[in-house]
Parts: structure tokens; sequence; C-alpha cells
């Protein structure tokens, strides 16, 4: 189970955390609690959590400060920043610091629970990379040379798990240039080839899709690194192990959409998570492998509402709970919600409610 610690100065703010988080389904325990960023930071250091849930008001540190310090102290901590103060410098600082989510008090606890299950999954990809082979090339003698490998290796393992096919291709022609620089042997070469290769059948391992993969490498024959007595060059090389993640890739994304029932419950809660974020008809239908034609019907049907208009409602409803129950700014209210352009906002505002924002401050609900 990944570990969590909460801090907040008060005591009932805590407990109210404690109640609201699904800890059990998400695999998550709570660890530790702290009053204040000093006494944070120190059971930080001591319990080594995976999580925090942090207050930004607090006495001693406040939470701003406590933010530059965990990224600067314990950069891959995830955090979640809660604040019951209609100051925006604590958002923008948050956002700096990269923390998961930003939740307004009271914590809705929806909200709440897809923020830890973000981290939890974030967590999750970084054990598997941390997890894949490490048999790298021995013949890598010099510390900065293979600690610049192993950077590009991370890297290309990253976006593998992610089936992102550009962010490998970028990387790999990033490694092309940085193995060009150092003059690489051919017999270093074959033996990264090979590393890639191990790397790649690791991954297929741990996709549960084996019996698939001994089939289509059966029938596909995908093509093959250079025998040991085959001069190559690092373009050729880095062009062969490019075409084959390639391959993988999409064998992966086909076998998905082979297994897998479009669920409707499981698009209107990927929705619910990232409403705020730029998100789209074609991104979802892209993200769930179907075409937009049969997601727009299906969610139609599902939902009684077209995606667009429901990314919008929920938008809407966010932001009007923002203005009249958190006194925030419009502005602020807007940007949370996923509108930099504040005119726009208004313009949709509008047209969603009938009334502009500016009229909710005049007791208009």
């Amino acid at each position: 189970m990944y570990k969590v610690m909460i801090v907040d100065d008060e005591p009932w703010s805590r407990k109210v955390i404690k109640q609201l988080g699904e800890w059990d389904m998400l695999q998550l325990t709570i660890v530790g609690e702290a009053e204040d960023g000093l006494e944070s930071l120190r059971m930080i250091d001591e319990l080594s959590p995976d999580i925090v849930v942090t207050d930004m008001r607090m006495p001693g540190i406040d939470g701003v400060d406590l933010l530059k310090a965990l990224k600067e102290q314990h950069p891959f901590l995830k955090i979640i920043v809660m604040s019951g103060y209609d100051d925006f410098v604590y958002l923008k600082q948050a956002i700096h610091s990269q923390a998961k989510d930003y939740l307004l008090k009271p914590v809705d606890p929806d909200e709440l629970n897809a923020a830890l299950a973000q981290c939890v999954r974030e967590l999750q990809q970084t054990k598997q990379i941390s997890a894949m082979p490490r048999n790298t090339p021995l013949l890598m003698t010099d510390s900065i040379v293979l600690d610049q490998y192993l950077e590009y290796r991370h890297l290309v393992y990253g976006y593998l798990l992610d089936l992102n096919a550009v962010g490998v291709s970028q990387t790999l022609t990033a490694l092309q240039h940085f193995l060009d620089s150092e003059h690489f042997e051919s017999s270093r070469l074959k033996e990264i080839g090979h590393d890639f290769m191990q790397m790649l059948e690791h991954f297929v391992a741990t996709s549960e899709l084996e019996l698939e993969w001994s089939l289509w490498i059966a029938q596909l024959a995908p093509p093959k690194l250079p025998e040991e007595s085959v001069e190559q060059s690092v373009i050729e090389m880095i062009g062969r192990i490019g075409g084959i993640y390639k391959q993988a890739i999409d064998f992966v994304q086909e076998a998905r959409k082979k297994r897998s029932k479009l669920d409707m419950s499981e698009v209107l809660a990927y929705i619910n998570r990232n409403y705020k974020n730029t998100i789209s008809l074609e991104t979802l239908a892209d993200y769930f492998y179907i075409s937009k034609e049969h997601l727009s019907r299906s969610f139609k049907t599902f939902s009684g509402e077209t995606v667009t208009d429901y990314i919008i409602r929920r938008r809407m409803e966010k932001a009007k709970q923002l203005i009249v129950e958190h006194k925030l700014s419009i502005k602020h209210a807007a940007e949370m919600t996923g509108y930099m352009d504040v005119a726009y906002f208004y313009r949709v505002f509008k047209k969603h409610y009938g009334f502009a924002p500016g009229e909710l401050r005049n007791g208009k609900e």
C-alpha cells in the first residue's frame, strides 16, 4: 500500500479528510498527521510518505514555503493542496510545485478521491519504470555517459508505458545524437540494441498480452536487429529499434481495443476527473480507442446529453460553486474550471445560466 500523510493545523479538518478518503479501495494507508509545516518536514523525512495532503494556512512554515521545501527536498512526492481561502497566490504556488490538485474547503469527496487516484496511478507507473531490467551495457565504463544513457532509457520506457509513440520516437532521436557524439563502437551499439529489446520484452510481459505477442511475432515477423557479424551505424540501430517499438505500441493498442468493451460509466468518471483540463469529444475518443461518432451516440444514449454539453455543465456548476460558496473572484473561478479567457467564460456562463456570473454577487442563484 502507498503511504499518505495529512498536514493541517485543525484537528477537525484532518478528521474530515480521513473520513472522506476511500483509503482501502485506493490501497492507501495514513501513516501520520502534522499540525504545521515544520513538523511535517520532520515527519516526511522520518515516515517517507508517497502522498501528502496539505493545508496552506498553518503556523510556522505556511503552505507556500512548505511546497517550495518539498519540491526541493522531495521532488518525487505527490502533493494535494487544500485551502479555505480566496488567495490565488496559493493556487499559483501549487501549480509551480506540481501539486496534483488544488482543493477548496469544504473538500468535495469526489474531488479528493479523484486526486488520490491520480497520485496512485502515477506512483504505479513509476514503480513499473523502476522495475524494468537493469542489465545495461557493461562496456559503458564512463559513469557520466552511463547516467545520460540511463536517462534516455528511462524516458523511452515511460513513454512506452503511456503508449506514446511520438514521445518514444523523439527520445530515440535524441539518444541517436548522443550516441553519435560519443562515437560508440559497433559492439557497444549491439549491446544497446539488445538492451532495448529486453526492455520491450519486459514491457510486454507485464501487459498481460504475452500470448497475443507471441502470435504477433510469429505472423508479422518484425524486423530483427542485425546479427553479430553485421556492422551497423547508430542511425541504423536506432531506426530498427524505433520501428520495432512503433509496431509494439500499435500492437498493444489494437489488442486492448479488441479486449475492452466501452463502459460509459468509465467515460463519465474520466470526464468528471478531467473536465477542468482541455478535453473534447476527439480527445475522449482517442483515449478510449473508439470513433467519435460511436462515442457521441453512446454517450447521448447513456447520459441524455452530448459530450460537449456535459463538460460545459460540469464546468459551469463548479464555477458557480466557486463564486457563490467559496467567494472566489470570477477570473479565478474561470481559470480553475479550464477557461483562461475570462471574456469567453462570461459568454459561456451567460448562455448556460441565462445571466452573467457577476449577477451571482447580487444574490442570483
